[in-house]
Parts: structure tokens; C-alpha cells; sequence
């Protein structure tokens, strides 16, 4: 059996401290409150906001904003979500997986609601919303004195790439609704993904 190469051992040891002191680093860099955790993402935006936003109608669109947000907090967390965090039209939001089908049916309801204050002001527009379920890891993030809650993770990547047109969900989210909520989606493949108009 040949030796290792006696050359290369400080730097073998070397990169293992270092790999070692990384990792240790990664751990104290986490906020203390940062768990893993199971739960379900949400992401929902309106289509079409950006030709809309790049007219001369500040007012009048941040007006609407501020309604959409008052809207969308008052059905998802009525559901058993929790908003995140909002960025211009979209938002992101999680929930217990045990409540997935509460949360589907307050989104089908912001979809609607959502529509219909758009029409108001204006805008036809439809919500687009991606839902999966997966671990993140939940926690206070952000600089010091400015923490706040949010949620990382490829669970949180994968939800926000999964569709651009009306509710898509993921297969392990499908699987969280009941048989009844169920055919409400069609089967899209591949990758798998249940998918249905909304508003």
C-alpha cells in the first residue's frame, strides 16, 4: 500500500483547520434564535405590475400597495401564515405545513381580492402564487440593531421558481391538502408541479 505524500501533509492539515474554523465560524454567525424548521413558502406577485409601476402614478400606485399589503396580511395570517416580508408587489410568506390548506384557500381568496382592488385602480392584473414546503432555517436575520425574521434555504429558492402563471404548487405541498382541495390542480411535468388559474 503506497504511504501518503509526506509534501502535501501541512497542507492537507492546513485546509482541514481552516475547513474546520469556517464551519465554526458559520455556526457563531447565525443568530441565536436561527432554527431548522419544517414549514411551507409561500410567494405570490402581481403580473404585469411593472409596466404599470413605470408610468408617472406614484401616488396612486403606492396608494394601492398600501391597500394590497393590508390585504394580503389580514387573509394570510387570518389563514395561519405569517407575512415575511414584502418587496414592491410580492410577497413572501410561510406556514405550518398542517395548515396548508387553510393558507391555499386564503391565497385563492387574495387572488381574488387582490384583482378586483387593482381593477379600481385601474390595472388588470392577476396574482401569481408558489407554494412548497421544505426545511429552512427561520430566524432573526439582518445587521445588528436591524434583525428580523426571515426564513433561508433552498426550500425558499425552489418556491420562488416554481411557476409564473396562477397557483403552482409543488408535489410536497400537494401532498398537504386534502383529497377534495386536490382536484383542483392539474398535473404539469416534467419537473412535477400541480397547477391551477387563480382570481
Amino acid at each position: 500500500m503506497a504511504l501518503p505524500d509526506q509534501r502535501y501533509k501541512p497542507y492537507a492539515e492546513e485546509l482541514a483547520m481552516s475547513q474546520d474554523s469556517s464551519s465554526a465560524a458559520t455556526r457563531c454567525a447565525l443568530p441565536p434564535d436561527c432554527e431548522k424548521t419544517n414549514l411551507g413558502v409561500a410567494f405570490f406577485d402581481l403580473a404585469r405590475f411593472a409596466s404599470w409601476s413605470d408610468s408617472e402614478q406614484d401616488e396612486l400606485i403606492a396608494g394601492f400597495l398600501q391597500q394590497f399589503y393590508g390585504l394580503s396580511a389580514r387573509l394570510l395570517e387570518g389563514a395561519g401564515a405569517q407575512i415575511v416580508k414584502f418587496i414592491g408587489d410580492g410577497g413572501l410568506a410561510v406556514f405550518p405545513p398542517a395548515s396548508a390548506e387553510t393558507v391555499v384557500a386564503g391565497l385563492d381568496r387574495l387572488a381574488e381580492d387582490a384583482r378586483e382592488l387593482a381593477g379600481q385602480c385601474g390595472l388588470n392584473t392577476y396574482l401569481n402564487i408558489n407554494v412548497h414546503v421544505g426545511p429552512v432555517l427561520a430566524g432573526s436575520f439582518g445587521p445588528p440593531g436591524q434583525e428580523r425574521f426571515d426564513v433561508i434555504g433552498k426550500t425558499v429558492n425552489v418556491a420562488a421558481r416554481l411557476g409564473r402563471r396562477g397557483m403552482t404548487l409543488s408535489p410536497q405541498a400537494f401532498r398537504c391538502l386534502s383529497a377534495e382541495s386536490r382536484k383542483q390542480f392539474q398535473k404539469n411535468m416534467p419537473p412535477i408541479t400541480y397547477r391551477r388559474a387563480t382570481g
